[in-house]
């Protein structure tokens, strides 16, 4: 990983293909799912005038499904096309085995960036930028509403999953062969943020994505980060589900004690890991 290339257009386009192949997933995904709807409306005799709205309102109804079906169809494809990077670091001597990794980095990480997101989202509900973004509420009534498992299993466990292979994976791992460590973690955050499509899911996504790629160098195994993605996301999930959120957040002193408290343990965490290696 020390000996780097030089920063080319077809290395960054190497690296950033991935994550528009995911995003052309996802939309043909919906666009596959809107011919369904369309043609299910036409045998029910829908009137032109009310298949827009009906496809509209089906496709709402059912977004999280949709996109769980396109995470699903996904991470086939970016798990073999990591697989395809790793050995091909292998070949030029990289060694799994100079990376040890333990279960104790995957507790501590699971726990720290569990952490990490409730001080994330406590930071950000302080600024204004839910006031900048208008798709933002629209985007969070997707993720917490409708069927839970449905919900747990896309947000918590298959959607980092995808996540990490694209972005820490391959977009990551990618840019580091052409960048020192501090510059592949900054440009990867910020191509996570951007992802994200609205400036308030993009800051923290930015924020969080600075410590997965971190992870990604420290552990050099893609297993930790994505166990890291997926504790944060499940932590939020559980939060909001039970409205413990809303609970934290109706108190100005419980806030703030809640999440110095929570930057504290992931500091923690952090210092652990690091000592881990």
């Amino acid at each position: 990983m020390e000996r780097r290339r030089k920063v080319t257009l077809s290395g960054i386009w190497g690296g950033i293909y991935p994550m528009l192949l995911y995003t052309c997933m996802q939309l043909g995904t919906s666009a596959v799912y809107g011919i369904v709807l369309a043609v299910s409306a036409l045998r029910a005799d829908t009137g032109y005038a009310d298949m827009e709205s009906y496809i509209l309102d089906r496709a709402a109804e059912h977004t999280m499904t949709i996109l769980l079906v396109s995470m699903l169809l996904s991470i086939p494809i970016f798990a073999w096309l990591y697989s395809c990077d790793v050995q091909k670091k292998k070949r030029a001597g990289w060694n799994e085995d100079w990376f040890p990794l333990t279960e104790g980095m995957l507790l501590w990480t699971a726990v720290g960036c569990a952490a990490l997101a409730l001080f994330c989202n406590g930071v950000i509900s302080l600024l204004p930028l839910a006031q900048w973004s208008d798709s933002y509420e629209e985007v969070s009534e997707t993720l917490y509403s409708g069927n839970i498992w449905i919900r747990i299993a896309g947000v918590a466990f298959f959607g980092p999953a995808v996540e990490e292979l694209v972005m820490r994976g391959l977009l990551y791992q990618r840019f580091r062969t052409m960048m020192r460590p501090m510059a592949a973690i900054l440009w990867s955050a910020l191509a996570f943020g951007i992802f994200h499509g609205n400036i308030v899911q993009g800051v923290y996504a930015f924020l969080v994505g600075l410590f997965f790629a971190w992870l990604m160098e420290h552990s050099q195994r893609i297993l930790v980060p994505m166990v890291g993605h997926m504790a944060a996301n499940l932590f939020v999930l559980l939060l909001e589900d039970g409205n413990l959120l809303e609970v934290i957040y109706g108190s100005v002193p419980m806030f703030l004690t809640i999440t110095i408290i929570s930057g504290m343990i992931f500091l923690c965490c952090f210092r652990i890991i690091k000592e881990l290696k």
